[in-house]
């Protein structure tokens, strides 16, 4: 069932209600106008009145067609206000109010998104993704075909939708041409390579990353448009190889990757033309002693990473600077390298 038609059968149950009175106030005042020859006031009034079972005085006697209509008006009135009851206990107590919220606050939200991350599948991985961007502040928005991984997601507090993330009005409606990048975490590589191939097709400038189970997987995904390709595996066998031979290190990537208390994080930043940065040595800059930011990195325009770079190695537009820092000393240096903070 599509977005609309879910919203058009929740809001059906009350428009019914709504129209079948009003029909029946005009059908009550028409019969009287025609049986008791009333004026229109007066046949709204006896329908009123009759409808709501207030026991008022009759306007004027009635004749016998007269009281048979009055019963079959009470009859109608009395079984239209336990039908619309029934409907609205059942949208109560079925919790089909909650979902129909939800999905107002999901749609309003998705609206005011803008440089966000779509995060493609709810499981393991798609999970402790979505953990690491809140840690990070970064705004993203979840998609998964199971409701209960989507329950799931929004128990925690994330924005989500079920749908098939390889539809191409799903990713539209979780917001693609706004987003920065995408993360293609589905179960299984085949799927992967949908999802990619249709993000890719929508939003060619879209940034993907995807996870692979096999090799085979990795070349495809590439092909389809993912930038990186992530095999678990081989992540997971990296990492225990080296927690075997250098522990030492592991631990500290450990804690720099979740020092909260610290707060550090590690960052990068473009520097754009309008940046103060442009023009200048990072001897001249001086991250460490004047922000307490440390450059582990500099890519230059065209690619090439510079792991440790020269002191006497001069800024570029477009450059990329790699710095471990705390989060108000990064922040500054965001401003610094978009341009809209002017370097003391």
């Amino acid at each position: 069932m599509t977005k609309e038609s879910q919203q058009f059968s929740t809001l059906r149950r009350f428009w019914v209600f709504f129209v079948s009175v009003a029909l029946l106030i005009l059908s009550g005042a028409f019969g009287y106008m025609s049986i008791e020859h009333m004026t229109p006031l007066d046949a709204l009034y006896m329908t009123i009145i009759t409808v709501a079972t207030v026991g008022f005085h009759e306007v004027h006697p009635l004749s016998d067609a007269g009281k048979i209509f009055t019963m079959v008006l009470i009859v109608s009135g009395t079984g239209l206000f336990f039908f619309t009851l029934t409907n609205v206990a059942v949208f109560l107590l079925s919790g089909e109010w909650r979902t129909h919220w939800e999905t107002q606050r999901n749609e309003r939200m998705l609206r005011k998104l803008n440089d966000h991350f779509i995060i493609c599948g709810y499981g393991r991985l798609g999970g402790s993704v979505a953990e690491e961007l809140r840690t990070k502040t970064i705004p993203f928005v979840v998609i998964d075909n199971a409701i209960d991984n989507v329950l799931r997601a929004r128990d925690e507090g994330f924005l989500a939708i079920k749908g098939n993330a390889a539809d191409e009005e799903v990713l539209a409606d979780a917001g693609l041409h706004r987003a920065k990048g995408l993360i293609a975490a589905a179960g299984n590589d085949a799927e992967n390579v949908f999802i990619v191939l249709t993000a890719r097709n929508l939003k060619p400038n879209l940034y993907i990353v995807a996870r692979a189970d096999c090799d085979e997987s990795e070349s495809k995904l590439r092909r389809a448009g993912a930038e990186k390709v992530v095999m678990l595996y081989r992540s997971a066998g990296k990492r225990m190889a080296n927690l075997l031979t250098e522990p030492e290190l592991e631990a500290y990537l450990d804690e720099l990757s979740n020092a909260n208390n610290l707060n550090l994080r590690i960052a990068q930043y473009l520097v754009s033309d309008k940046s103060p940065l442009v023009g200048k040595s990072f001897q001249e800059v001086d991250l460490y002693n004047n922000h307490r930011i440390n450059v582990v990195g500099y890519k230059l325009p065209g690619g090439e990473l510079h792991t440790t770079p020269r002191p006497a190695e001069i800024i570029q537009k477009n450059g990329t600077i790699i710095v471990i820092g705390q989060g108000g000393d990064l922040e500054m240096l965001s401003k610094l390298t978009l341009g809209e903070e002017k370097k003391s």
